[in-house]
C-alpha cells in the first residue's frame, strides 16, 4: 500500500520516476509499466512500457505497447487529459477529462464489468497508478487516483471503489498534477504543477 496512516512521508525521499512514469510528459499522452497483455497479468506487472493516448480530433483513447496493436479503449467527445494503469489482474484504469469532467474507468467486480465513475466540477488532472507492481506485492498493492481539488491534493484508493476521498495535503497551492507513480527508491511520488 501506497501511504501508511493515508498520509505523506514525514521525510520526502524525492527521486526519479521509474518505468513508464519516467516518459510521462504530456496531457495527452501517458506511460504505464504494465503486463504482457491486457487481462494476462502472469509474467507480472513490470515486462513492458504501455502508451495511451488521446487521438482522432479529441474523440478516442488509443492503448498500445511494443508487443500488442494499437487499440481503441474508449470513445467519446471533447478527451483533453488521460492517465493509464493497470489492476491486478491487468485490466486497464484510466482516469480521464472529457467535456471538463474528470472521469475514472475502472473493472468493479461487484458488478463484474468496467464502469464510469465521474467526479464533480472541482476535481481536476486526475492522474492514475497501481502504486507497487512488484510481484511481491501484489496482495497489499492498490490503485491510487490522485487529483487537485480547491488546490489541495486528494487521493482515493481501489480497495475503496474509489468511494472515499483522502486530502493529502493542504494547502498543496497547486493547479494540477503532472504524474504520480513509483520511483527508483521505491516510493510513490507526486509531482504537482505550480
Amino acid at each position: 500500500m501506497a501511504f501508511s496512516d493515508d498520509s505523506l512521508s514525514i521525510e520526502p525521499m524525492l527521486a526519479p520516476f521509474t518505468g513508464g512514469r519516467a516518459l510521462t510528459l504530456a496531457k495527452t499522452v501517458d506511460y504505464e509499466t504494465g503486463g504482457i497483455a491486457v487481462s494476462d497479468p502472469l509474467e507480472g506487472h513490470l515486462v513492458q512500457v504501455w502508451k495511451t493516448q488521446i487521438i482522432n480530433n479529441n474523440t478516442d483513447i488509443e492503448l498500445s505497447a511494443e508487443l500488442v496493436t494499437p487499440t481503441i479503449i474508449y470513445s467519446g467527445a471533447d478527451i483533453s487529459e488521460v492517465s493509464l494503469t493497470f489492476d491486478q489482474n491487468m485490466r486497464t484504469t484510466f482516469s480521464f477529462v472529457e467535456g471538463g469532467v474528470s472521469k475514472l474507468r475502472w473493472y468493479d467486480s461487484s458488478v463484474q464489468g468496467f464502469v464510469t465513475t465521474e467526479f464533480d466540477a472541482g476535481v481536476i488532472t486526475p492522474r492514475v497508478s497501481l502504486d507497487d507492481k512488484r510481484a511481491t506485492q501484489m496482495g497489499t498493492n492498490d490503485i491510487i487516483l490522485a487529483y487537485i481539488r480547491e488546490g489541495n491534493l486528494y487521493f482515493r484508493m481501489q480497495r475503496d471503489r474509489f468511494g472515499v476521498e483522502y486530502l493529502l495535503k493542504e494547502p498543496a497551492n497547486s493547479s494540477g498534477i503532472i504524474k504520480i507513480g513509483m520511483n527508483t527508491v521505491n516510493r510513490f511520488q507526486f509531482q504537482l504543477r505550480f
